[in-house]
């Protein structure tokens, strides 16, 4: 907890709990209007790609330019912009109605704000401690982030049952308004003067650092390497739900509290754990044996078999890509942190929309089950390989 020691980050994180509460509840309400307003399961997917895709195709466009700007204002700018759109939002499903036309605009707005909001937080929090406490800013943040997902789609649900949906994104809108307070009491360290790229060798330079640093460039292999695998099966809960064990949208609940459990925890160890330099040899461990769970899941037919291996793959997703994402930020310069952190959020989502494609094509093929059971025992091989130290990566 080194890191709330420092007023700064202090006002930071405890005004973004707020604000993930708000991320949450902005996605479940969108996500229950859509469904809502169209009854497609097509429908609720494309709200839902379109909340994710400009983080892939815009996210380095606004790394450049969050490297370039006063974080502080970046940050009243995305917070601000999200608090004015979920008004406006209020306003108008209180009114003439959200269609499927304005939810569409709406998710693609939302998505805009948060690819620009990726890099921001990715490039303010460490630098509002020392550097020896940059491990310690990324274990937080993921206790922050995980106990949102558990308990945010909880209350969201409870209050559009309470109060209704037009009620819910008021309040969304109104746990923006702690961040835009506290970002007064933030004191980032200032960035140094440096000469002005376009974006496209902003970007490069980026990519440059990635591919000259040994512990960012197999930092970022290993994400692609579990998100691929082992978040890509947690996007398929619903299929091991409901086709495999039939247990419907009661056991999509424990399955998803399950992942989210095991998440947590994941997120409290690191939080308490000491920082190593590189990446720490329990980071690699964690993440074979992550991949191998997925073998696991594949021979286990009873239910709560597959709770117990699915807390266990939330466990490992969580602490390895805390892990790795600590690794980067640790000796990443201040001048570089938007780019190469937006790189890492374009690995991270598209590998994990990569991997959910991927098995779920399997799986409508040959089944769940033997697509768990095979790509968790090729996985495991190949990611067994990839996190032994080689003279080519460098040591880390």
């Amino acid at each position: 907890m080194s890191a709330l020691s420092h007023t700064g980050f202090r006002a930071y994180f405890f005004a973004a709990v707020p604000l993930v509460q708000a991320l949450w509840a902005q996605r479940v309400t969108i996500g229950w209007l859509a469904w809502d307003v169209s009854g497609s399961p097509a429908f609720v997917g494309l709200v839902a790609a379109l909340g994710l895709a400009p983080s892939i195709l815009a996210g380095p466009v606004f790394g450049v330019l969050v490297d370039r700007a006063d974080i502080r204002t970046a940050l009243r700018l995305t917070s601000g912009s999200m608090c004015l759109l979920l008004v406006i939002a209020a306003l108008v499903a209180g009114g003439p109605g959200l269609g499927k036309t304005g939810l569409v605009i709406l998710a693609l707005a939302i998505g805009l704000i948060t690819a620009a909001h990726h890099p921001v937080r990715m490039s303010l929090g460490p630098r509002l401690v020392p550097r020896q406490d940059v491990r310690n800013v990324v274990a937080l943040s993921a206790l922050n982030f995980n106990l949102g997902r558990m308990i945010g789609p909880v209350l969201t649900g409870i209050a559009i049952a309470a109060f209704g949906v037009v009620a819910t994104l008021w309040l969304s809108a109104a746990l923006y308004v702690p961040m835009l307070i506290a970002v007064r009491w933030m004191d980032p360290r200032d960035l140094p003067q440096g000469r002005r790229v376009s974006i496209l060798n902003g970007i490069g330079e980026g990519l440059a650092y990635i591919a000259r640093t040994p512990v960012a460039r197999q930092a970022l292999v290993l994400t692609f390497a579990i998100a691929v695998l082992v978040r890509g099966y947690l996007e398929l809960l619903p299929v091991m739900a409901e086709g495999v064990h039939g247990r419907g949208a009661e056991g999509l609940g424990l399955l998803t509290a399950a992942a989210g459990a095991g998440a947590l925890l994941a997120a409290v160890a690191k939080t308490a754990g000491a920082g190593q330099g590189g990446i720490p040899p329990i980071t690699r461990v964690v993440l074979v044996c992550g991949v191998l769970t997925l073998t696991g899941l594949g021979m286990s037919q009873g239910w709560w078999a597959a709770l117990v291996w699915t807390a266990i793959a939330g466990f490992a997703s969580t602490f390895c890509g805390v892990g790795l994402q600590a690794a980067v930020q640790e000796d990443l310069p201040d001048a570089l942190r938007g780019r190469v952190m937006s790189l890492w959020v374009v690995v991270g989502i598209g590998a994990v929309a990569l991997g959910s494609g991927a098995l779920g094509w399997l799986a409508a093929l040959f089944g769940l089950m033997p697509v768990l059971i095979w790509s968790g025992a090729l996985g495991g091989i190949v990611a067994l390989v990839m996190v032994l130290p080689s003279r080519d990566w460098g040591a880390t």
